[in-house]
């Protein structure tokens, strides 16, 4: 590869240079400017490093943690609306399965796929997640 070449193929990266330049300047300038616009405030008896509050002041301590049973409401949500994720596509498309000669198949597919999570909801309920009762659940309970 001769000079001129080599020189051909990074002058087709200027405009791109030029373009990052625009946009880190025009980044930089905004920062400056916003820094050199607001308003400044004397800092009045309010704290302004604290947690910002709305409405009660809070009971107990900032490191008191939430219960286990809110984290596993939360997964339990994601696992059953993630079976509607898969199941809005089959029903939709269980018609065309049907007429070409898979309607079985991918009808049993589904139909074990229900049927492990029917298993999973029924384990749920055994194991008392969702019994808000005492806060525990129901083998801790016992």
């Amino acid at each position: 590869m001769t000079d001129t070449q080599s020189l051909s193929l990074l002058a087709q990266y200027v405009p791109i240079a030029i373009y990052l330049a625009i946009l880190v300047a025009t980044a930089v300038a905004m920062i400056v400017l916003s820094h050199l616009l607001s308003p400044r405030r004397v800092p009045t008896a309010v704290s302004w490093d604290g947690a910002y509050e709305c409405g009660l002041r809070s009971r107990g301590l900032p490191q008191d943690r939430y219960p286990v049973k809110y984290y596993l409401i939360a997964i339990l949500f994601v696992v059953f609306d993630v079976e509607t994720v898969f199941l809005f596509p089959w029903a939709l498309t269980v018609e065309a399965f049907k007429k070409s000669g898979f309607g079985g198949y991918w009808f049993t597919e589904m139909l074990v796929f229900i049927v492990i999570l029917l298993i999973g909801y029924a384990y749920i309920l055994k194991k008392g997640v969702l019994q808000w009762s005492s806060g525990q659940t129901g083998k801790e309970q016992q």
